[in-house]
């Protein structure tokens, strides 16, 4: 007899363990790949405006409108809005976004030689459902 209450008690305190676990650790979620897609290729519409020299210009001289019109050429089919912020705030209006499924992706630019001017360029994404 002592045996069993034993082995009830196990049982009964495995069971325990067990819902304290579904219950406190939340199951891991894996981001939507098509939102991953579009981070992709947002991020790699400003590293060909990178390495062509135009987004280091445009960042410069706080043009985030002639960014927004060179990144038309790769994501025109997004809703897509371009901010660019120094190390304490932003040098340029923030959108109004009508979504609430948005994703961001930053590119950061230290300025020229001889000229450090750290700045972020963050575009805003949505309209990809």
């Amino acid at each position: 007899m002592k045996g069993i209450s034993y082995t009830l008690e196990a049982v009964i305190a495995v069971s325990f363990l067990l819902l304290a676990l579904v219950f406190f650790f939340k199951p891991y979620t894996v981001q939507d790949s098509s939102q991953y897609n579009y981070k992709k290729i947002t991020y790699e519409s400003l590293k060909a405006l990178s390495e062509g020299g135009k987004l280091r210009e445009y960042t410069l001289d706080n043009d985030a409108t002639s960014i927004k019109n060179d990144l038309t050429t790769y994501i025109s089919f997004l809703d897509y809005d371009v901010v660019i912020y120094n190390k304490t705030s932003n040098l340029t209006a923030i959108p109004t976004i009508s979504s609430s499924d948005v994703i961001s992706v930053s590119y950061f630019l230290a300025g020229e030689a001889g000229n450090y001017s750290a700045k972020e360029v963050r575009v805003f994404v949505w309209g990809f459902d």
